[in-house]
């Protein structure tokens, strides 16, 4: 499979390599990034204060001298949902620095509620297994089903009947190039609707049954 480059480079948390706090390598995959001026370049020429913009937007969640925005509670939620309960300032920073994050589209869309066109999903393959390929994870949580209904059938395996408390996750493997499988599960976005000791849940049990 063809590899190429990304546009929006991924956090990737100082100690990812070794699992961190959680003592396994977890990707986290989001939708889009949004931009409300639209250059017509996105997506095509380099440009360095775009394509950190994933590490900008994780620095200012963490930063507690910047003015808290509605938007960072989706960050927020989710990293709850990854430790079970409330978390502090230190906790928050123990949590982002042990997992990569990595929104899938590679243009920036113009807000939350567009969705990508087939042909910007088809663009972002490659990008998106090179960064699977890259860092290798344990476990790929995906950020809503919107973004897990569009994902690349490639190297894809479907997972077995996987439910907590009734409810029926989506799960499944993507196989990368030296054979390793890393398991996938699909948790709602935590932009709405979002309950994260419900996910938590669903993310510990599948945590453990890590191999």
């Amino acid at each position: 499979m063809k590899m190429s480059n990304y546009f929006f480079e991924p956090w990737v948390g100082h100690h990812y390599s070794s699992g961190g706090i959680f003592g396994k390598r977890i990707m986290v995959l989001g939708d889009s990034h949004y931009c409300g001026t639209p250059c017509g370049k996105c997506g095509v020429n380099p440009n360095p204060k775009c394509n950190r913009l994933t590490s900008d937007v994780i620095g200012w969640c963490l930063d507690q001298n910047i003015e808290r925005e509605d938007w960072m509670k989706t960050y927020l939620k989710f990293e709850r949902s990854l430790v079970g309960h409330e978390t502090t300032p230190e906790e928050s920073r123990k949590i982002w620095d042990s997992i990569v994050f990595y929104n899938f589209l590679q243009v920036a869309l113009h807000g939350p509620r567009e969705a990508g066109t087939p042909e910007q999903h088809q663009a972002s393959i490659g990008p998106f297994f090179s960064v699977l390929n890259t860092y290798k994870p344990d476990l790929l949580i995906v950020w809503g089903k919107r973004l897990w209904n569009n994902l690349p059938g490639e190297n894809w395996i479907d997972g077995s009947d996987f439910q907590v408390d009734g409810y029926q996750v989506d799960n499944g493997y993507y196989r990368l190039d030296n054979g390793k499988k890393v398991r996938a599960i699909c948790v709602y976005h935590p932009s709405v609707g979002y309950s994260w000791d419900f996910w938590h849940k669903i993310i510990r049990k599948t945590v453990t049954e890590l191999q």
